[in-house]
């Protein structure tokens, strides 16, 4: 697949493997049977998933290094490997005698790091095939992973009430082996004389790559440390909604008693966290990634007040809603900020590292979100720091600057392996 018009397809495979790899977004569906059947605390049953966060975020960081060096090919397909036998490892919880324990080394740390080797490699690949729509592109490759928990949350249900959650681990970890592998044995750089498609009609991209940023230059420059505080704050105030959005419609008076209308708040969650990427993608593309990020801190200081707000569900579900679009906004703008500072060379390793921002947020996020809960018995101090988040990462985005000259050297090139 080398033409302008079958770059499509790597872009379509990049969206089908994150739809695998957002089953982590459904860790609800197994949290609540964890309590019920296994002993395990509201506290000890997100231990796994705030593990595997962590290490999604540091997978990434190594992924990039590889990436950069050897291509994407063999990197996407050992991290599909590596999500597939953390699963399947996670079958055995229950004979181990610590099943939470177990989850914690076979879902958090070894399906966690899979999902970065995984999640790294589509990215860079989007963005050298469409260096003209950068962040359209990746959005759109990242939208499948927000997408996920309409497809992964409802066949994880079936399963654990069928088959019981060991079984369950068992099953998709077989399925993740048989999709996830192939498809990443498909992703290719394209050659060094490829060149893009001429757009039809006059093109609204409004930017190029300011310089191309080695990553260890780039690490001594104020700029990324501005960019990774943005991803910190910008994705912890979403983080407290995604992972609690349940929870948080059950306490809207008659949720409860409407069968459905909590679950409901998930999908919402999902289906607008899915269809904010390519939307603000586009918008990186059109007006530039820092003038798009403005843009969605204050749309988040604007849905935080709504949930903070809210006396009835409607309100409620609003809030939610551009909560999602703003959260899956930054997974697609995020990516063209990094091209744009920092250049598109090393963009594998270079916005691996950014990414821990992510990582950082959304530990953060899961961590602090109950302590609130339980110390004013109420989400509605949580959405408060969320709203105080939204005015700190909007005030570093107007201070933001990109790399100064000195800091922008460009490293040693090293020459990619097109595997």
């Amino acid at each position: 697949m080398t033409s302008g018009r079958t770059r499509w397809g790597y872009l379509l495979t990049s969206f089908v493997m994150n739809i695998m790899l957002g089953s982590a977004y459904s860790w609800s569906v197994f949290s609540k049977p964890l309590i019920d059947g296994y002993g395990a605390t509201t506290f000890t049953a997100m231990l796994p998933f705030a593990v595997a966060l962590g290490t999604f975020s540091l997978g990434m960081v190594f992924a990039g290094k590889f990436v950069d060096r050897h291509g994407p090919r063999k990197i996407a397909m050992l991290g599909g490997l590596l999500v597939s036998v953390g699963y399947m490892l996670s079958y055995l919880m229950d004979r181990t005698g610590w099943p939470v324990g177990t989850l914690i080394l076979t879902y958090g740390v070894v399906m966690g790091l899979g999902i970065g080797f995984s999640y790294n490699p589509p990215i860079p690949t989007a963005s050298r095939w469409f260096p003209d729509r950068k962040g359209l592109a990746t959005g759109f490759v990242v939208m499948g992973y927000g997408l996920s928990p309409l497809f992964t949350a409802p066949l994880a249900d079936y399963l654990i009430k069928a088959y019981g959650v060991p079984s369950t681990f068992l099953f998709m970890g077989v399925l993740f082996l048989v999709v996830l592998v192939p498809l990443g044995s498909l992703l290719r750089f394209p050659p060094a004389d490829w060149k893009a498609p001429e757009p039809k009609g006059a093109s609204r991209r409004t930017w190029t790559p300011l310089s191309e940023v080695g990553t260890k230059a780039m690490l001594r420059s104020p700029a990324f440390w501005s960019a990774w505080l943005m991803y910190v704050v910008g994705t912890a105030g979403g983080f407290m909604v995604i992972g609690n959005a349940k929870a948080i419609a059950m306490t809207m008076p008659g949720v409860v008693a409407m069968a459905g209308l909590a679950v409901a708040a998930v999908q919402v969650m999902a289906v607008f966290n899915s269809i904010g990427r390519p939307i603000f993608g586009r918008s990186a593309d059109a007006y530039g990634p820092r003038r798009s990020l403005m843009v969605m801190y204050l749309v988040m200081l604007v849905a935080m007040a709504v949930l903070a707000l809210s006396t009835a569900w409607e309100q409620l579900y609003v809030g939610i809603a551009i909560t999602g679009i703003v959260f899956g906004g930054f997974l697609a703008v995020m990516p063209a900020f990094s091209a744009y500072f920092f250049g598109l060379k090393n963009q594998g390793q270079n916005y691996g590292v950014l990414f821990t921002g992510y990582g950082l947020g959304a530990v953060v996020a899961t961590f602090a979100i109950g302590p609130i809960k339980d110390s004013f018995g109420s989400y509605v101090p949580a959405f408060y720091v969320g709203m105080i988040l939204s005015l700190v990462g909007l005030a570093i985005s107007f201070l933001a600057r990109p790399p100064r000259p000195v800091a922008a050297r460009v490293e040693p090139e090293k020459v990619p392996l097109h595997a």
